[in-house]
């Protein structure tokens, strides 16, 4: 069985405009970049991966039902735009500090830790050497070390940038000049 790359993706702040625990649907816009990235990953045979902590949930801020259909806006909206789809979507809805009792716990999928990637290799034939991991947090970038895999960061000045970040860029468009990409 032939394995594939994958990127994993975070969504808030890189394929979605992060505002703060954003589910609703009428809140949705892309950050700049993303749909071209995301076609030119897919022509490059890539497994788009979305891995996204989403602790509203645990919060009682919004439901995974809320989550599930702020994913279908994405999917139509992507699909849209430039014709490709992402192929997975997991989320982790736990927080320790959470109000809702089933979701308010210490689990192993909330990033840094590798749960969501490890859910993933169970559903996918994935060649973890020629993949890699899309973040705009330091969470996202040792969530990639942990999965001994290479981090961008995407820095937009909100966040920290991680020290072992494979690289960082500013934009999605900066992208388009690693050309390590085409070659993996």
């Amino acid at each position: 069985m032939k394995l594939k790359k994958a990127v994993f993706l975070d969504r808030d702040g890189v394929i979605n405009k992060d505002l703060g625990y954003v589910y609703k649907p009428a809140d949705f816009s892309f950050v700049p970049g993303f749909p071209e990235l995301a076609h030119r990953l897919k022509k490059l045979d890539y497994l788009l991966i979305v891995v996204t902590n989403q602790s509203g949930v645990a919060r009682g801020y919004f439901s995974e039902l809320d989550v599930s259909v702020f994913h279908q806006k994405i999917q139509g909206e992507l699909l849209a735009r430039v014709g490709v789809a992402i192929d997975r979507f997991y989320i982790c809805p736990h927080h320790p500090d959470g109000i809702v009792k089933e979701y308010s716990f210490e689990c192993l999928c909330r990033k840094p830790k590798t749960g969501l990637i490890d859910m993933a290799l169970k559903q996918d034939t994935i060649d973890m050497n020629r993949s890699f991991l899309i973040g705009d947090k330091a969470s996202d970038i040792e969530l990639a070390i942990n999965s001994d895999i290479k981090g961008i960061q995407l820095s937009n000045g909100q966040y920290a940038v991680h020290p072992n970040a494979h690289e960082v860029i500013v934009s999605l468009e900066d992208m388009a000049k690693m050309t390590w990409i085409d070659a993996i």
